[in-house]
C-alpha cells in the first residue's frame, strides 16, 4: 500500500512539473513575438542601408517571419555608434547588427573596447571586392607595373584611400608582402578616390566594382583584389593569380549580442538567407555590383576568426601611415 501511494505521488508531482513548465516552452517556441531590431550603423540611403531594407522587404513580403523588422540607423564614429546599442542590447535575439569589416577596423585600431568576442555572427549576405585602379594616363600598365613603381618610388608612391578603413588593411598586407610601403593619402570614399585619381593627385586606388563600367574613360584596372575572377571583369586577372595572395572585399554580416541562443540565431539567420535568395535582394545585389555570399555557422566563425587576424597582423602598418600623415 504504502509502495501505491509513494508511486501515485511521484506520478502526481511528475504532471505538475510538466505543467509548471508547459508555458516556458511555449514561450521558447514563440520566438519571435515582437518585432525584431536591425541595426545599421550608417546613415540613411548608404549601401549598408540599401541591402537592410532589401531584406526588410523580402522579410515582409513573402512573410519569413510572424513579427516586424526594424530598422534603425544609428550612425557615427565608422559604426561605433550603432554596434555599441547592439552591444548593451539584451542577449535575446530581438536586437541585431549588420555591418561590413569596418567593424574589425575600429576593433584593431583600438577605437573601440569591444571585440568580435561579444558578438555572435548570425549569418554573411554578400560580398564586394575591390579592383586596383591607376588614372589611364599613368605609366603603369598592369599589375607587375604598379610592384615596380612602389618599389621604386616607395612613400612617394600615392593611394588614395582613408587611413585606418576597410581597405587600408588589405593595402597594408599587400606593402608588408612586397617589404616596401607607400603613402596613404586620406581622401575617403569611392566617388572622392575617383577624383583624386583623375585630378592626378593620386597614383592608385582599390575602388569598388561599380567602378570598373563607371569609371572605364578614367581609370585603368590592373588587378581584382579577389579570390577569384569577377563576372563584371572577366579578363581582369586577380593579385592572388599573379603571386600575390591578397584580397579586398567587403562582406555585409548580421550579428547579435555574445550569448543570444543559438536556436533564435537560427530563427534570424533562416528568415536572412531566405530572404537574401529572393528576386528583390537579387536585383539589388546586381544593381550595387554585389555578389550572393551565404556563409553561416562555423564557416563563418572560421572566416571572420581568420580575417580579424589579418587586420590584427598589419595594424602596425596602420598605425604608422597615420602617425606619418
Amino acid at each position: 500500500m504504502k509502495k501505491t501511494v509513494t508511486s501515485g505521488l511521484a506520478a502526481a508531482m511528475l504532471g505538475l512539473a510538466q505543467i509548471a513548465g508547459a508555458p516556458h516552452a511555449i514561450a521558447q517556441d514563440a520566438f519571435p513575438d515582437k518585432p525584431v531590431h536591425l541595426v545599421v550603423p550608417f546613415s540613411a540611403g548608404g549601401g549598408s542601408d540599401g541591402l537592410a531594407r532589401a531584406i526588410q522587404n523580402a522579410i515582409e513580403t513573402d512573410k519569413l517571419l510572424p513579427v516586424p523588422l526594424v530598422i534603425t540607423n544609428a550612425e557615427g564614429a565608422s559604426g561605433a555608434v550603432g554596434t555599441r546599442q547592439v552591444l548593451k542590447a539584451d542577449p535575446d535575439g530581438y536586437t541585431i547588427l549588420q555591418i561590413h569589416q569596418e567593424m574589425f577596423s575600429s576593433m584593431a585600431m583600438g577605437r573601440v573596447n569591444y571585440s568580435i568576442d561579444d558578438f555572435e555572427p548570425v549569418i554573411q549576405v554578400s560580398e564586394a571586392c575591390m579592383f586596383m585602379a591607376v588614372p589611364t594616363k599613368s605609366p603603369i600598365q598592369d599589375f607587375e607595373g604598379f610592384v615596380s613603381a612602389v618599389k621604386k618610388e616607395g612613400r612617394g608612391f600615392k593611394q588614395a584611400d582613408e587611413i585606418g578603413g576597410v581597405t587600408h588593411f588589405p593595402s597594408a598586407e599587400l606593402m608588408k608582402l612586397l617589404g616596401t610601403q607607400w603613402s596613404i593619402v586620406p581622401v575617403g570614399s569611392t566617388a572622392k578616390r575617383f577624383v583624386s585619381l583623375k585630378g592626378g593627385f593620386t597614383d592608385m586606388a582599390l575602388m569598388s566594382p561599380l567602378w570598373i563600367k563607371r569609371g572605364e574613360a578614367d581609370l585603368r584596372p590592373v588587378a581584382m583584389m579577389s579570390p577569384e575572377r569577377s563576372a563584371m571583369a572577366p579578363d581582369l586577372p586577380t593579385a592572388k593569380e599573379l603571386g600575390y595572395p591578397i584580397s579586398s572585399c567587403i562582406n555585409r554580416r548580421y550579428w547579435a549580442p555574445k550569448g543570444t541562443p543559438a536556436d533564435r540565431i537560427d530563427v534570424i539567420a533562416d528568415a536572412i538567407e531566405k530572404a537574401a535568395n529572393s528576386k528583390g535582394v537579387s536585383d539589388y545585389l546586381s544593381r550595387t555590383g554585389e555578389e550572393l555570399k551565404i556563409m553561416r555557422g562555423d564557416a563563418l566563425k572560421q572566416r571572420v576568426a581568420a580575417e580579424f587576424k589579418s587586420f590584427e597582423d598589419v595594424v602596425d602598418i596602420v598605425k604608422g601611415a597615420s602617425s606619418s600623415k
